[in-house]
Protein backbone atom coordinates (compact mmCIF):
# COMPACT_ATOMS: atom_id res chain seq x y z
CA UNK A 1 0.00 0.00 0.00
CA UNK A 2 1.15 3.68 -1.02
CA UNK A 3 2.22 6.26 1.29
CA UNK A 4 -1.16 8.84 1.45
CA UNK A 5 0.81 12.45 2.30
CA UNK A 6 -1.73 15.10 1.76
CA UNK A 7 0.01 18.47 0.82
CA UNK A 8 0.28 20.66 3.91
CA UNK A 9 -2.29 24.08 3.35
CA UNK A 10 -0.04 27.46 2.69
CA UNK A 11 -2.19 30.20 4.53
CA UNK A 12 -4.14 32.16 2.47
CA UNK A 13 -2.43 34.54 0.88
CA UNK A 14 -3.43 34.99 -3.00
CA UNK A 15 -6.42 35.90 -4.84
CA UNK A 16 -10.50 34.30 -4.74
CA UNK A 17 -11.17 32.61 -7.72
CA UNK A 18 -14.41 31.23 -8.26
CA UNK A 19 -14.98 27.47 -10.24
CA UNK A 20 -18.37 26.69 -11.61
CA UNK A 21 -18.70 23.08 -11.44
CA UNK A 22 -17.46 20.48 -9.30
CA UNK A 23 -16.59 17.97 -11.23
CA UNK A 24 -13.83 16.00 -11.75
CA UNK A 25 -11.55 19.12 -13.92
CA UNK A 26 -13.35 21.57 -11.47
CA UNK A 27 -12.27 19.40 -8.05
CA UNK A 28 -8.97 19.71 -9.85
CA UNK A 29 -8.51 23.22 -10.27
CA UNK A 30 -9.94 23.71 -6.41
CA UNK A 31 -7.62 21.29 -4.89
CA UNK A 32 -4.47 22.98 -6.82
CA UNK A 33 -5.54 26.41 -5.65
CA UNK A 34 -6.27 25.56 -2.06
CA UNK A 35 -3.35 24.03 -1.57
CA UNK A 36 -1.49 26.81 -3.29
CA UNK A 37 -3.17 29.56 -0.62
CA UNK A 38 -5.62 30.62 -2.95
CA UNK A 39 -9.42 30.91 -1.60
CA UNK A 40 -11.67 29.10 -4.00
CA UNK A 41 -15.03 29.14 -4.05
CA UNK A 42 -16.98 26.56 -6.05
CA UNK A 43 -20.47 26.16 -7.13
CA UNK A 44 -22.07 22.61 -8.09
CA UNK A 45 -25.71 22.82 -9.84
CA UNK A 46 -26.42 19.06 -8.93
CA UNK A 47 -26.55 18.26 -5.40
CA UNK A 48 -23.80 15.61 -5.68
CA UNK A 49 -19.79 16.32 -6.97
CA UNK A 50 -18.85 14.51 -9.47
CA UNK A 51 -19.98 15.95 -12.55
CA UNK A 52 -20.33 12.96 -15.45
CA UNK A 53 -18.17 10.81 -12.76
CA UNK A 54 -20.68 10.80 -9.70
CA UNK A 55 -22.45 8.44 -7.07
CA UNK A 56 -26.53 8.65 -8.05
CA UNK A 57 -28.23 11.10 -5.22
CA UNK A 58 -31.28 8.96 -5.63
CA UNK A 59 -31.48 5.26 -4.20
CA UNK A 60 -33.29 2.20 -5.81
CA UNK A 61 -35.29 -0.19 -4.03
CA UNK A 62 -34.20 -3.17 -5.44
CA UNK A 63 -30.54 -2.61 -6.18
CA UNK A 64 -28.80 -1.77 -2.66
CA UNK A 65 -25.68 0.24 -2.01
CA UNK A 66 -24.11 3.17 -3.45
CA UNK A 67 -24.50 3.45 -7.19
CA UNK A 68 -22.29 5.59 -9.81
CA UNK A 69 -23.88 7.18 -12.78
CA UNK A 70 -21.71 5.23 -14.92
CA UNK A 71 -19.44 2.34 -14.29
CA UNK A 72 -15.76 3.42 -14.54
CA UNK A 73 -12.52 1.98 -15.17
CA UNK A 74 -9.47 3.56 -14.88
CA UNK A 75 -5.98 2.85 -15.73
CA UNK A 76 -2.46 2.75 -13.52
CA UNK A 77 -0.96 5.47 -16.46
CA UNK A 78 -3.56 7.83 -15.16
CA UNK A 79 -0.37 9.35 -12.71
CA UNK A 80 -1.84 12.84 -12.41
CA UNK A 81 -5.31 11.46 -11.20
CA UNK A 82 -3.42 9.05 -8.67
CA UNK A 83 -1.30 12.24 -7.68
CA UNK A 84 -3.95 14.28 -7.02
CA UNK A 85 -5.90 11.46 -5.11
CA UNK A 86 -2.76 11.50 -2.98
CA UNK A 87 -2.79 14.82 -2.65
CA UNK A 88 -6.30 15.21 -1.19
CA UNK A 89 -5.84 12.41 1.14
CA UNK A 90 -7.26 9.66 -0.61
CA UNK A 91 -5.32 6.05 -0.56
CA UNK A 92 -5.65 4.48 -4.39
CA UNK A 93 -4.95 1.39 -2.75
CA UNK A 94 -8.09 1.13 -0.89
CA UNK A 95 -10.20 3.46 -3.57
CA UNK A 96 -9.55 0.83 -6.36
CA UNK A 97 -9.34 -2.89 -7.18
CA UNK A 98 -5.84 -2.87 -9.42
CA UNK A 99 -5.70 -5.60 -12.06
CA UNK A 100 -3.49 -6.81 -14.66
CA UNK A 101 -4.15 -5.48 -18.15
CA UNK A 102 -7.04 -8.23 -19.59
CA UNK A 103 -9.59 -8.37 -22.26
CA UNK A 104 -11.69 -11.91 -21.22
CA UNK A 105 -14.91 -13.37 -22.42
CA UNK A 106 -17.31 -15.85 -21.16
CA UNK A 107 -16.17 -18.50 -23.44
CA UNK A 108 -12.81 -18.36 -22.28
CA UNK A 109 -11.32 -15.80 -24.97
CA UNK A 110 -8.54 -14.73 -23.30
CA UNK A 111 -5.57 -11.86 -23.17
CA UNK A 112 -3.87 -11.23 -19.58
CA UNK A 113 -0.60 -9.49 -19.14
CA UNK A 114 1.74 -11.18 -17.04
CA UNK A 115 3.07 -8.96 -14.18
CA UNK A 116 6.27 -9.22 -15.89
CA UNK A 117 8.20 -5.58 -16.27
CA UNK A 118 7.54 -3.78 -19.97
CA UNK A 119 7.45 -4.01 -22.46
CA UNK A 120 7.52 -8.06 -21.80
CA UNK A 121 4.21 -8.08 -20.23
CA UNK A 122 3.02 -7.43 -23.80
CA UNK A 123 4.86 -10.48 -25.06
CA UNK A 124 3.73 -12.33 -21.99
CA UNK A 125 -0.01 -11.52 -22.45
CA UNK A 126 0.44 -13.05 -26.55
CA UNK A 127 1.97 -16.39 -25.55
CA UNK A 128 -0.14 -17.27 -22.60
CA UNK A 129 -3.52 -16.05 -24.97
CA UNK A 130 -6.19 -18.45 -24.91
CA UNK A 131 -8.49 -19.11 -28.11
CA UNK A 132 -6.49 -17.05 -30.05
CA UNK A 133 -4.28 -18.01 -33.26
CA UNK A 134 -0.48 -17.64 -33.88
CA UNK A 135 -1.45 -15.71 -36.83
CA UNK A 136 -3.87 -13.66 -34.95
CA UNK A 137 -0.56 -13.35 -31.72
CA UNK A 138 1.86 -12.36 -34.73
CA UNK A 139 -1.35 -9.22 -36.18
CA UNK A 140 -1.56 -8.19 -32.91
CA UNK A 141 2.16 -8.01 -32.54
CA UNK A 142 2.21 -5.79 -35.55
CA UNK A 143 -0.51 -3.59 -34.35
CA UNK A 144 1.18 -3.09 -31.30
CA UNK A 145 4.27 -2.23 -32.82
CA UNK A 146 2.75 0.77 -35.34
CA UNK A 147 1.27 1.82 -31.57
CA UNK A 148 4.86 1.85 -30.32
CA UNK A 149 6.33 3.73 -33.33
CA UNK A 150 4.57 6.84 -32.79
CA UNK A 151 2.98 9.26 -35.23
CA UNK A 152 5.50 10.18 -37.58
CA UNK A 153 3.87 11.48 -41.17
CA UNK A 154 0.72 9.54 -39.69
CA UNK A 155 -2.21 10.87 -42.32
CA UNK A 156 -5.94 11.83 -39.77
CA UNK A 157 -7.53 8.37 -40.22
CA UNK A 158 -10.46 6.21 -38.08
CA UNK A 159 -10.04 3.53 -36.26
CA UNK A 160 -11.77 1.12 -38.84
CA UNK A 161 -9.42 2.54 -41.31
CA UNK A 162 -6.31 1.91 -39.25
CA UNK A 163 -7.01 -1.78 -38.09
CA UNK A 164 -9.33 -2.43 -41.68
CA UNK A 165 -6.44 -5.66 -42.43
CA UNK A 166 -6.29 -6.81 -38.64
CA UNK A 167 -7.93 -10.25 -38.32
CA UNK A 168 -11.40 -9.95 -37.35
CA UNK A 169 -11.36 -11.29 -34.10
CA UNK A 170 -8.99 -8.98 -32.51
CA UNK A 171 -11.12 -6.32 -34.41
CA UNK A 172 -14.43 -7.25 -32.80
CA UNK A 173 -13.01 -8.57 -29.47
CA UNK A 174 -9.74 -6.49 -29.02
CA UNK A 175 -9.13 -3.25 -30.21
CA UNK A 176 -13.27 -2.41 -31.26
CA UNK A 177 -13.96 -2.79 -27.69
CA UNK A 178 -11.12 -0.83 -26.50
CA UNK A 179 -11.59 1.72 -28.65
CA UNK A 180 -14.93 2.36 -27.68
CA UNK A 181 -14.57 2.28 -24.04
CA UNK A 182 -11.55 4.96 -24.15
CA UNK A 183 -13.04 7.34 -26.77
CA UNK A 184 -16.83 6.53 -26.38
CA UNK A 185 -16.88 6.68 -29.98
CA UNK A 186 -17.67 4.18 -32.43
CA UNK A 187 -14.34 2.78 -34.57
CA UNK A 188 -16.05 4.11 -37.95
CA UNK A 189 -15.47 7.35 -36.42
CA UNK A 190 -12.84 7.61 -33.78
CA UNK A 191 -9.67 9.42 -33.99
CA UNK A 192 -7.20 6.65 -34.78
CA UNK A 193 -4.16 8.95 -33.79
CA UNK A 194 -5.68 9.88 -30.22
CA UNK A 195 -6.55 5.70 -29.66
CA UNK A 196 -2.82 4.48 -30.73
CA UNK A 197 -1.87 7.57 -28.33
CA UNK A 198 -3.55 5.68 -25.20
CA UNK A 199 -2.84 2.77 -25.93
CA UNK A 200 1.18 3.79 -25.87
CA UNK A 201 1.17 5.92 -23.10
CA UNK A 202 -0.61 2.67 -20.96
CA UNK A 203 1.07 -0.10 -22.21
CA UNK A 204 4.84 0.74 -22.87
CA UNK A 205 6.11 2.62 -20.04
CA UNK A 206 5.98 1.41 -16.51
CA UNK A 207 4.57 -1.86 -16.29
CA UNK A 208 1.96 -1.07 -13.60
CA UNK A 209 0.31 1.83 -16.33
CA UNK A 210 -1.35 -0.66 -18.04
CA UNK A 211 -2.97 -1.68 -14.75
CA UNK A 212 -6.70 -1.87 -15.02
CA UNK A 213 -8.16 -0.05 -11.52
CA UNK A 214 -12.11 -0.40 -10.95
CA UNK A 215 -13.55 1.95 -8.28
CA UNK A 216 -14.54 0.66 -5.23
CA UNK A 217 -15.48 3.49 -3.49
CA UNK A 218 -18.18 5.37 -5.19
CA UNK A 219 -17.08 7.87 -7.95
CA UNK A 220 -18.16 11.20 -5.59
CA UNK A 221 -15.88 9.74 -3.05
CA UNK A 222 -13.08 8.75 -5.15
CA UNK A 223 -11.78 12.26 -5.63
CA UNK A 224 -14.21 15.08 -5.57
CA UNK A 225 -15.71 15.29 -2.25
CA UNK A 226 -11.82 14.63 -0.67
CA UNK A 227 -10.78 17.54 -2.57
CA UNK A 228 -14.15 19.47 -1.49
CA UNK A 229 -12.92 18.56 2.13
CA UNK A 230 -9.36 20.45 1.41
CA UNK A 231 -10.82 23.24 -0.09
CA UNK A 232 -13.33 24.34 2.93
CA UNK A 233 -10.13 23.72 5.12
CA UNK A 234 -8.29 26.30 3.27
CA UNK A 235 -10.91 28.80 4.31
CA UNK A 236 -12.93 28.21 0.92
CA UNK A 237 -16.34 27.32 0.29
CA UNK A 238 -18.19 24.39 -1.90
CA UNK A 239 -21.74 24.62 -2.26
CA UNK A 240 -23.70 21.99 -3.96
CA UNK A 241 -27.45 23.02 -5.24
CA UNK A 242 -26.35 26.14 -6.97
CA UNK A 243 -26.75 26.95 -10.30
CA UNK A 244 -24.54 29.64 -11.77
CA UNK A 245 -26.83 32.07 -13.46
CA UNK A 246 -24.42 34.81 -14.96
CA UNK A 247 -20.82 35.88 -14.95
CA UNK A 248 -20.40 39.40 -15.29
CA UNK A 249 -17.59 42.02 -14.84
CA UNK A 250 -16.94 43.61 -11.21
CA UNK A 251 -17.45 47.44 -12.23
CA UNK A 252 -17.76 48.11 -8.30
CA UNK A 253 -13.96 46.97 -7.85
CA UNK A 254 -12.69 47.94 -11.06
CA UNK A 255 -11.27 44.23 -11.86
CA UNK A 256 -12.29 40.82 -11.48
CA UNK A 257 -15.76 39.03 -11.63
CA UNK A 258 -19.01 38.31 -10.01
CA UNK A 259 -20.80 35.19 -10.16
CA UNK A 260 -24.42 35.41 -9.64
CA UNK A 261 -26.83 32.20 -8.25
CA UNK A 262 -30.21 31.71 -6.86
CA UNK A 263 -28.75 32.85 -3.39
CA UNK A 264 -26.68 36.20 -4.21
CA UNK A 265 -23.32 37.47 -6.09
CA UNK A 266 -19.81 36.42 -5.04
CA UNK A 267 -16.87 39.26 -5.97
CA UNK A 268 -14.10 37.13 -7.35
CA UNK A 269 -10.63 37.46 -9.45
CA UNK A 270 -10.55 35.03 -11.89
CA UNK A 271 -13.38 32.38 -12.82
CA UNK A 272 -12.66 29.09 -13.69
CA UNK A 273 -15.83 27.46 -16.36
CA UNK A 274 -15.12 23.72 -15.40
CA UNK A 275 -19.06 22.47 -16.79
CA UNK A 276 -19.32 20.08 -19.88
CA UNK A 277 -18.98 22.16 -23.48
CA UNK A 278 -23.03 23.32 -23.35
CA UNK A 279 -23.11 25.04 -19.92
CA UNK A 280 -19.86 26.91 -20.68
CA UNK A 281 -20.91 28.13 -23.59
CA UNK A 282 -23.83 29.25 -22.09
CA UNK A 283 -22.21 31.40 -19.47
CA UNK A 284 -20.12 32.79 -21.78
CA UNK A 285 -22.11 33.92 -24.74
CA UNK A 286 -23.61 36.52 -23.21
CA UNK A 287 -20.53 38.14 -22.41
CA UNK A 288 -21.20 40.50 -25.73
CA UNK A 289 -18.83 43.40 -24.75
CA UNK A 290 -16.04 39.94 -25.27
CA UNK A 291 -17.61 38.87 -28.75
CA UNK A 292 -14.52 39.08 -30.65
CA UNK A 293 -12.33 37.53 -27.59
CA UNK A 294 -14.65 34.44 -27.34
CA UNK A 295 -15.78 34.05 -31.04
CA UNK A 296 -12.99 31.31 -31.44
CA UNK A 297 -13.71 29.49 -27.90
CA UNK A 298 -17.70 29.70 -28.81
CA UNK A 299 -17.28 27.95 -31.89
CA UNK A 300 -15.32 25.32 -30.55
CA UNK A 301 -17.91 24.38 -27.95
CA UNK A 302 -20.50 24.41 -30.33
CA UNK A 303 -18.70 22.42 -32.61
CA UNK A 304 -19.02 19.39 -30.46
CA UNK A 305 -20.68 16.33 -31.64
CA UNK A 306 -21.84 13.76 -28.28
CA UNK A 307 -22.03 10.16 -27.87
CA UNK A 308 -24.18 8.82 -25.04
CA UNK A 309 -23.21 5.74 -22.18
CA UNK A 310 -25.61 3.80 -20.48
CA UNK A 311 -25.17 1.63 -17.57
CA UNK A 312 -27.55 -1.12 -16.09
CA UNK A 313 -27.02 -1.87 -12.55
CA UNK A 314 -29.00 -5.17 -12.47
CA UNK A 315 -29.98 -7.37 -9.04
CA UNK A 316 -28.81 -10.61 -9.88
CA UNK A 317 -29.82 -12.19 -6.58
CA UNK A 318 -26.60 -14.59 -5.18
CA UNK A 319 -24.91 -14.46 -9.04
CA UNK A 320 -21.35 -13.87 -9.21
CA UNK A 321 -19.16 -13.40 -12.41
CA UNK A 322 -15.64 -15.76 -12.11
CA UNK A 323 -13.64 -12.12 -12.67
CA UNK A 324 -14.46 -8.92 -11.30
CA UNK A 325 -15.52 -7.81 -14.64
CA UNK A 326 -15.68 -9.61 -18.07
CA UNK A 327 -16.09 -8.62 -21.96
CA UNK A 328 -19.24 -9.01 -23.85
CA UNK A 329 -19.85 -9.86 -27.72
CA UNK A 330 -21.89 -6.88 -28.63
CA UNK A 331 -24.52 -6.61 -31.54
CA UNK A 332 -28.16 -5.31 -32.63
CA UNK A 333 -29.95 -7.51 -29.93
CA UNK A 334 -26.93 -7.72 -27.80
CA UNK A 335 -25.99 -4.22 -26.61
CA UNK A 336 -23.75 -4.63 -23.72
CA UNK A 337 -20.15 -4.54 -24.45
CA UNK A 338 -18.58 -5.27 -20.33
CA UNK A 339 -20.09 -6.69 -17.11
CA UNK A 340 -18.54 -5.97 -13.86
CA UNK A 341 -19.49 -7.34 -10.42
CA UNK A 342 -19.94 -5.26 -7.67
CA UNK A 343 -19.38 -7.91 -5.01
CA UNK A 344 -15.55 -8.46 -6.51
CA UNK A 345 -15.10 -5.29 -5.38
CA UNK A 346 -16.16 -5.69 -1.96
CA UNK A 347 -19.19 -3.52 -2.41
CA UNK A 348 -22.57 -4.83 -0.90
CA UNK A 349 -22.99 -7.80 1.58
CA UNK A 350 -24.24 -11.05 3.08
CA UNK A 351 -27.16 -9.51 3.64
CA UNK A 352 -28.02 -7.77 0.17
CA UNK A 353 -28.26 -9.29 -3.48
CA UNK A 354 -25.43 -9.06 -6.17
CA UNK A 355 -25.40 -6.32 -8.19
CA UNK A 356 -24.02 -6.58 -11.72
CA UNK A 357 -23.00 -3.22 -13.21
CA UNK A 358 -23.42 -3.57 -17.27
CA UNK A 359 -21.74 -0.67 -19.71
CA UNK A 360 -23.09 0.61 -22.91
CA UNK A 361 -20.87 2.70 -24.32
CA UNK A 362 -20.79 4.73 -27.80
CA UNK A 363 -24.72 4.19 -26.91
CA UNK A 364 -26.81 5.52 -29.98
CA UNK A 365 -29.85 2.89 -30.84
CA UNK A 366 -29.94 1.89 -27.12
CA UNK A 367 -30.13 5.71 -25.85
CA UNK A 368 -33.58 5.99 -27.54
CA UNK A 369 -35.15 3.02 -26.20
CA UNK A 370 -37.56 2.24 -23.39
CA UNK A 371 -35.72 1.36 -20.04
CA UNK A 372 -37.46 -1.97 -19.83
CA UNK A 373 -37.07 -3.14 -22.99
CA UNK A 374 -33.18 -2.21 -22.84
CA UNK A 375 -32.96 -4.21 -19.72
CA UNK A 376 -34.62 -7.08 -21.26
CA UNK A 377 -32.09 -7.38 -23.99
CA UNK A 378 -29.60 -7.29 -21.63
CA UNK A 379 -30.54 -9.77 -19.14
CA UNK A 380 -31.29 -11.96 -22.30
CA UNK A 381 -28.07 -11.62 -23.57
CA UNK A 382 -26.17 -12.17 -20.14
CA UNK A 383 -28.10 -15.26 -20.29
CA UNK A 384 -26.49 -16.20 -23.19
CA UNK A 385 -23.20 -15.32 -23.44
CA UNK A 386 -22.70 -15.97 -19.34
CA UNK A 387 -23.76 -20.29 -19.87
CA UNK A 388 -20.43 -20.84 -20.76
CA UNK A 389 -18.91 -20.08 -17.57
CA UNK A 390 -21.61 -19.88 -15.53
CA UNK A 391 -24.18 -22.68 -15.04
CA UNK A 392 -27.06 -20.59 -13.46
CA UNK A 393 -27.25 -18.21 -16.14
CA UNK A 394 -30.47 -18.98 -16.89
CA UNK A 395 -31.89 -16.99 -14.09
CA UNK A 396 -30.26 -13.44 -15.53
CA UNK A 397 -33.85 -13.76 -17.76
CA UNK A 398 -35.93 -13.28 -15.03
CA UNK A 399 -35.86 -9.92 -13.63
CA UNK A 400 -35.05 -9.04 -9.99
CA UNK A 401 -34.85 -5.22 -10.56
CA UNK A 402 -32.83 -3.15 -12.61
CA UNK A 403 -31.55 0.79 -12.70
CA UNK A 404 -30.76 1.70 -15.62
CA UNK A 405 -28.82 5.59 -16.09
CA UNK A 406 -28.67 7.11 -19.41
CA UNK A 407 -26.01 9.79 -19.78
CA UNK A 408 -27.13 11.14 -23.10
CA UNK A 409 -24.18 13.82 -23.29
CA UNK A 410 -21.55 11.40 -21.97
CA UNK A 411 -18.73 12.89 -24.02
CA UNK A 412 -17.63 14.38 -26.54
CA UNK A 413 -16.87 12.31 -30.12
CA UNK A 414 -13.17 11.97 -30.28
CA UNK A 415 -13.12 11.91 -34.16
CA UNK A 416 -10.34 12.97 -36.88
CA UNK A 417 -9.71 16.66 -36.81
CA UNK A 418 -11.69 17.78 -33.95
CA UNK A 419 -10.94 21.44 -32.65
CA UNK A 420 -10.84 21.60 -28.87
CA UNK A 421 -10.80 24.98 -26.80
CA UNK A 422 -7.84 25.99 -24.82
CA UNK A 423 -7.86 27.11 -21.50
CA UNK A 424 -7.50 30.14 -21.89
CA UNK A 425 -10.64 31.49 -23.85
CA UNK A 426 -8.79 34.93 -24.67
CA UNK A 427 -10.58 37.31 -21.41
CA UNK A 428 -8.11 38.04 -18.56
CA UNK A 429 -9.69 35.86 -15.65
CA UNK A 430 -11.66 33.98 -17.41
CA UNK A 431 -10.27 30.01 -18.07
CA UNK A 432 -11.88 26.32 -19.06
CA UNK A 433 -11.53 23.32 -17.20
CA UNK A 434 -13.14 20.20 -18.68
CA UNK A 435 -11.84 16.83 -20.58
CA UNK A 436 -12.93 18.21 -23.93
CA UNK A 437 -10.08 20.94 -23.73
CA UNK A 438 -7.29 20.95 -25.54
CA UNK A 439 -4.80 18.09 -25.07
CA UNK A 440 -3.68 15.01 -25.71
CA UNK A 441 -6.90 12.53 -24.29
CA UNK A 442 -9.86 11.86 -24.84
CA UNK A 443 -12.66 12.36 -22.89
CA UNK A 444 -11.34 10.28 -19.55
CA UNK A 445 -10.53 11.42 -15.86
CA UNK A 446 -6.83 11.89 -16.81
CA UNK A 447 -7.95 14.04 -19.42
CA UNK A 448 -10.37 16.39 -16.73
CA UNK A 449 -7.81 16.01 -13.92
CA UNK A 450 -5.04 17.36 -16.06
CA UNK A 451 -6.97 20.00 -18.08
CA UNK A 452 -8.40 21.40 -14.09
CA UNK A 453 -4.32 21.50 -12.86
CA UNK A 454 -3.77 23.62 -16.12
CA UNK A 455 -6.54 25.88 -15.53
CA UNK A 456 -5.20 26.50 -12.01
CA UNK A 457 -1.69 26.92 -13.30
CA UNK A 458 -2.75 29.94 -15.74
CA UNK A 459 -4.99 31.90 -12.85
CA UNK A 460 -1.56 31.90 -10.48
CA UNK A 461 0.16 32.75 -13.27
CA UNK A 462 -1.94 35.84 -14.23
CA UNK A 463 -2.00 37.36 -10.61
CA UNK A 464 -0.76 40.61 -10.41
Amino acid sequence: MEDVDPQPLIPGTGGSIGIVGGGWAGMAAALELAQAGRHVHVFEAAPVLGGRARRVARAHPQVAGELDNGQHLLLGAYRHTLALMRRAGVDPDVAFLRLPLQMAYPDGWTLEAPRWPAPLHLLGMGLRARGISWSERAALARVLSEVRAGERGARPQTVAAWLSTTPCALRDRLWYPLCVAALNTPPEQADAAVFRRVLRDSVFAARSDSDMLVPRLDLSRVFPEAAANVVRQAGGTVATGATVRALSRDGARGHGWVVHTASGATHVDSVVIATAPRPAARLLAPLREQASALAPTLAMLDGFAYAPIVTLHLNVGALRLPRPFLALDAGAQAPAQFVFDRAALGNGGAAHDNVWSVVISAADAEGDLEQPELARRVRAQLARQLAPCLPQANRLAQPRGDFVIAERHATFRCVPGLARPHNRTGVAGLLLAGDYTDGPYPATLEAAMLSGSAAAALCMQAEP
